[in-house]
């Protein structure tokens, strides 16, 4: 077995502007374990200063650090297991508060493994049929005239779920709501984030007056910390609510049922760490009466993709999952990533993840 570690810059196709910050471009790892039959497992770590995950240099030095770690012997025992949601063994006090370099890892063992068996991730993951395409959101971002025209573009496309990111001046959010619902008509879905940058009052305005626009939900509308207000505004609005940035460990999941404060949780695989915990947080949330979307932070390819095996093993075909990330890179990490149709993302019929073979890297 060889373990190597690459790191990559991918630029974004154009300034991403969010609540919280604008994003220009990921700083990435990909960890590839090859065998001697030319089986070559992925995994990727893509942290997100503020959004989520542990800072790069963290992530960096951690990868560094556990690679050499990962012997022949350990990754056979772990293979030997068959099951993608066992642990790293004595690696797990290392990676634990580094979930993107656990994410890495584990998912270059898991793909590794799907080879090996001679099926897709999705298949690995499941532990027999998964679904064999997933339905996708595509996100809109930036000024009133820049939407419209994405919302143009990717309805000729095909897609039927639209991710508006709020600006955090909720006069000017719902300004642009209502160009994109006149653009969209009537039935294309539309989802809003505000990646937590709202007071309960101006979202309760927000929500108020956006109710004649028919939201299918509103993501992450107040800080983390406020599961009283995203409580009171499930409850005074009679808007579905889904909480993104306060999941950041399966654990959460619990906290944010027990508050009642949303209808759905946002699950980030790589910044929770991966399948185990990604997996785990499903459990607990649907055991809550919570439903569940996987969605990736503007991942390279690999991470998209080990995402989207991620939602169709569960089953997650009810609502548009946030896969649908790598139109807004200028570049990406393979030579064939997975690519939305008609709003949805297939599953090849193919070993792995299916993305092809990892380009040149571009180091930071």
């Amino acid at each position: 077995m060889r373990c190597t570690l690459t790191e990559h810059l991918l630029p974004l196709a154009e300034p991403f502007v969010t609540a919280i910050g604008t994003v220009t471009r990921r700083v990435v790892w990909v960890v590839a374990i090859a065998d001697d039959a030319g089986h070559i497992g992925l995994g990727e770590a893509a942290p997100l200063p503020v959004f989520g995950g542990e800072d790069p240099l963290t992530c960096g030095e951690t990868l560094r650090t556990a690679l050499p770690q990962l012997t022949t012997d350990s990754i056979l025992a772990w293979l030997d297991r068959g099951r993608p949601d066992a642990a790293i063994g004595r690696l797990e006090p290392l990676l634990a508060k580094a979930p993107c370099a656990r994410s890495a890892i584990e998912g270059a063992l898991i793909d590794l493994l799907s080879q090996r068996l001679g099926q897709p991730v999705a298949e690995t993951l499941a532990g027999g049929p998964s679904l064999d395409s997933v339905p996708v959101n595509v996100v809109l971002g930036g000024p009133k005239e820049a939407v419209v025209l994405q919302a143009e573009r990717h309805l000729a496309r095909g897609f039927t779920c639209f991710k508006l990111k709020a600006g955090g001046d909720a006069g000017a959010d719902l300004f642009r709501l209502r160009a994109l619902r006149e653009v969209l008509g009537p039935g294309p879905s539309i989802r809003v984030d505000a990646n937590g940058a709202w007071t309960l009052e101006r979202a309760r305005d927000f929500l108020d007056a956006g109710r004649e626009h028919n939201l299918e939900y509103c993501e992450q509308p107040l800080p983390v910390a406020d599961l009283e207000g995203s409580a009171a505004l499930r409850k005074g609005t009679g808007i579905l609510i889904a909480i993104d940035e306060g999941v950041r460990h399966p654990s959460d999941v619990a906290r944010i049922a027990a508050a009642q404060a949303a209808d759905l949780i946002v699950l980030k695989p790589m910044f929770l760490g991966g399948w185990r915990a990604t997996r785990q947080a499903t459990e607990l949330a649907r055991s809550q009466g919570l439903e569940v979307v996987i969605s990736t932070a503007i991942d390279g390819s690999v991470g998209r993709a080990h995402a989207t095996h991620m939602a169709a093993a569960l089953g997650l075909g009810r609502r548009a999952q946030g896969l649908a990330t790598g139109g807004l890179l200028a570049g990406d990490l393979t030579d064939a990533p997975l690519q939305p149709i008609s709003g949805s993302i297939g599953i090849l019929d193919r070993p792995g993840l299916g993305i092809g073979r990892l380009l040149a890297a571009a180091t930071a």
